[in-house]
């Protein structure tokens, strides 16, 4: 009798820890589901139809502890016929530089698997200025 008894309540603490377990995959599931539905939604929600500006690339940069990012951005920035460089931080946003030319919008697939390091961006974005100056100079 008292296996009986022992061998129910083994059976009920086993189907109450199943049944917390797939409760608690269902919540990671919903969460999951919904970060992505919001993450979505905001995504389109930032997008404007406005044809006076708009953002032709955008790079973050992680140089907080452990990769956390402290909010540092360049950000090539095309306002009417006009493209600027604009910094952003934590501090707010400085206009680094005014460029000239045509800059083509990056696609999904052209955009690099890794983050680049900030030393590499501003080479590629002062060279760019450079060549750009020695053309004016000519």
């Amino acid at each position: 009798m008292k296996s009986k008894v022992l061998l129910a309540a083994m059976g009920g603490d086993l189907l109450s820890l199943v049944s917390a377990l797939l409760m608690f995959v269902c919540v990671l599931a919903l969460a999951y589901w919904f970060s992505r539905f919001l993450g979505k939604r905001l995504k389109y929600a930032n997008t404007s139809s406005d044809r006076n500006m708009k953002v032709i690339e955008q790079i973050s940069f992680r140089s907080g502890p452990l990769g956390r990012g402290t909010g540092e951005q360049l950000i090539l920035l095309k306002i009417k016929e006009k493209t600027y460089l604009i910094g952003v931080s934590s501090a707010g946003f400085q206009l680094l530089d005014h460029l000239e030319g045509e800059f083509a919008e990056e696609s999904a697939s052209d955009k690099p698997a890794v983050p680049m390091a900030f030393g590499e961006v501003f080479k590629k974005y002062a060279g760019m200025r450079r060549k750009e100056k020695e053309k004016k100079d000519e």
